[in-house]
């Protein structure tokens, strides 16, 4: 589906003299930003470490390089010569995944010289991506995040905490290959329900080799349709030019997996005005993700996570009137005026729905039956 610009904006063709876009990690996430920007005329390279889904879009050429995860130093070495070559303006790195967004972030500065990265500086990417730091610091400030515990707590925790969860410190990061069989298990980890304290002896025996790596947290009821989304761009002075708000409707799996259907919703206020409020507070910049949980029983939101880099689904965001991919390149790439007031993609009137029509049939149909 073609995009329409967002409001107050009219559709350009950029000539190819423009700015190029180089999208790293193109899976579904990367898809919708070639095809967004590709659509409009901004000649895009799809960069990744092995042939995922955006690599093969129209509207992009397919540049191999190393992954990040297994070889940031490689990588960064990597992206450095090849922005240094063959490119009339510097290029636009857009990151869509976490290690990719954090070898980004850590390289901005020497990568800045060949290129325009757009993701928020070192300390404020490390302060959202490191998950205890995050909750650490957040509750300090009483943002609403979930009661946190590390491992050496929960030795003293007391039956009415239960149930809880155990959840990674990080699940994907940047690393020489040092950290590759701790994101092997912290994939696997993703998310652990433990009902009891005899629930959490045995994860604790079984995956003991896990622990250092993991942080234990109140369980905040509800399934993924419970996972509400406050989107936005921000920046380099840390000021919105956009912000998109919307729901997940099915994830896989059922109580905690990424989207396959996501769908634009408005959310209570206090929710924008605090994220805008914690993108100024971390420093952050760049394409942001805010995703909170609405728990099913007390109906209370609690702020999850950070994603500094572009989410899953944003490929919604160009339909709703506020496509953030090309607001990104029109501040970074272009060096257009921003908004007089932040663009809103919530439309009263309409329905807009994003779906990855295979994978949630697959589920709908098929995985859903076996576990939930």
């Amino acid at each position: 589906m073609r995009s329409r610009p967002p409001e107050g904006k009219t559709t350009c063709t950029m000539a190819s003299q423009h700015p190029v876009a180089v999208v790293l990690s193109c899976h579904y996430n990367g898809l919708s930003i070639i095809q967004e920007l590709g659509s409009r005329g901004i000649p895009c390279i799809a960069m990744d470490s092995e042939r995922s889904v955006g690599t093969f879009s129209r509207y992009a050429r397919f540049v191999r390089c190393p992954n990040p995860a297994e070889d940031e130093s490689g990588f960064l070495d990597f992206l450095v010569r090849y922005c240094a070559a063959g490119f009339e303006r510097k290029p636009m790195l857009i990151p869509t995944n976490d290690e990719w967004a954090v070898a980004l972030s850590r390289g901005k500065e020497r990568l800045s010289d060949v290129a325009i990265p757009c993701v928020g500086d070192w300390p404020a990417v490390e302060r959202v991506i490191e998950k205890d730091r995050f909750y650490e610091v957040a509750a300090e400030r009483s943002y609403p995040v979930p009661e946190t515990w590390g491992p050496e707590e929960i030795g003293a925790l007391t039956a009415d905490k239960f149930p809880i969860v155990a959840k990674p410190r990080f699940r994907r990061n940047a690393s020489d290959g040092e950290l590759l069989p701790i994101l092997e298990m912290m994939d696997r980890l993703r998310l652990t329900i433990l009902d009891d304290e005899t629930d959490l002896a045995r994860f604790l025996a079984i995956e003991e080799a896990a622990i250092p790596h993991l942080i234990f947290q109140e369980l905040v009821h509800g399934a993924s349709d419970s996972m509400y989304t406050v989107g936005m761009y921000v920046d380099g002075d840390r000021e919105p030019w956009a912000i998109f708000t919307g729901r997940k409707v099915r994830g896989y799996p059922a109580y905690m997996g990424d989207c396959t259907v996501g769908e634009v919703r408005e959310v209570p206020e206090e929710l924008v005005e605090l994220s805008i409020k914690m993108a100024h507070d971390f420093g952050l910049s760049g394409i942001l993700e805010f995703e909170y949980k609405q728990d099913s029983r007390s109906g209370d939101f609690r702020l999850i996570e950070v994603n500094p880099r572009s989410w899953s689904w944003i490929g919604i965001t160009p339909t709703c009137g506020v496509s953030l991919p090309l607001l990104a390149y029109q501040d970074l790439a272009l060096g257009q005026m921003k908004p007089v007031i932040p663009l809103r993609g919530v439309k009263r009137d309409e329905s807009v729905r994003y779906y990855k029509a295979i994978s949630d049939f697959i589920n709908s149909t098929i995985r859903y039956r076996r576990n939930f």
